[in-house]
């Protein structure tokens, strides 16, 4: 018997705001329209997890409603982003932009390139600053907790998972064995409400999709893809 893992990202965020962690209203709208892709597909998970960030949280009671359903959704703290807010603050001081000779200042408005030499920063960090944990922590126990949830589910069950791009793309590497780089990659380019999808027997992953949009892509409205 194999169990079916959805990782979901959360709606978009509202970057720019005072509070990044409230969805914006394209991150409700998005939410909303994967409840009803699942009502439409008669779709239900047998159970469903999300993280404690306002974000994963909002979009779950959405997509839930929206599809009439009342699963109960718990709340598993290793779903939670890293602190991308302490990570940019502590390991951007030291990274130069090799353009203008100058650190990246807004963290919402970076290239790939600050980013990835931020995140090496943090990977190669001998110690980091509390509250911040460590990347190789990080990388490590979004896979951890979903597999041991799911181990106390039936084996043919349907699992949804409420969470971000960060652990959506360690996860990821995990099953795959990617690399460093190919991670962070990863990272950059998972989009919000999208759903990965693995078959799991309880000793081995496999991934059956990646960064799922059907259910706004089906609108044609193209602000509805977004990345933040």
């Amino acid at each position: 018997m194999t169990q079916t893992l959805l990782l979901i990202r959360h709606g978009q965020a509202s970057a720019g705001s005072a509070n990044y962690d409230r969805l914006s209203a394209i991150g409700r709208e998005q939410s909303q329209l994967l409840g009803h892709w699942w009502q439409r597909n008669d779709f239900a998970p047998d159970a469903c997890y999300h993280g404690t960030l306002e974000r994963q949280r909002d979009t779950a009671r959405i997509t839930l409603q929206a599809a009439d359903l009342s699963t109960e959704c718990q709340r598993l703290p290793a779903l939670d982003e890293y602190n991308h807010r302490l990570v940019d603050t502590h390991m951007r001081e030291q990274v130069i932009d090799v353009d203008n000779g100058s650190a990246p200042s807004n963290p919402e408005s970076m290239t790939y390139h600050d980013y990835a030499s931020i995140m090496r920063r943090w990977r190669d960090s001998p110690s980091v600053p509390e509250p911040l944990e460590n990347w190789s922590m990080f990388a490590a126990r979004g896979w951890q907790a979903i597999s041991q949830a799911a181990s106390t589910h039936p084996d043919d069950a349907t699992i949804a998972f409420f969470t971000s791009g960060g652990i959506i793309s360690t996860v990821l590497a995990a099953v795959l064995d990617l690399d460093f780089e190919h991670c962070i990659d990863a990272i950059w380019r998972v989009r919000n409400a999208s759903i990965t999808r693995f078959a799991y027997d309880g000793e081995q992953a496999r991934l059956v999709e990646f960064n799922n949009i059907t259910h706004l892509q089906l609108h044609q409205k193209p602000d509805l893809v977004t990345l933040i």
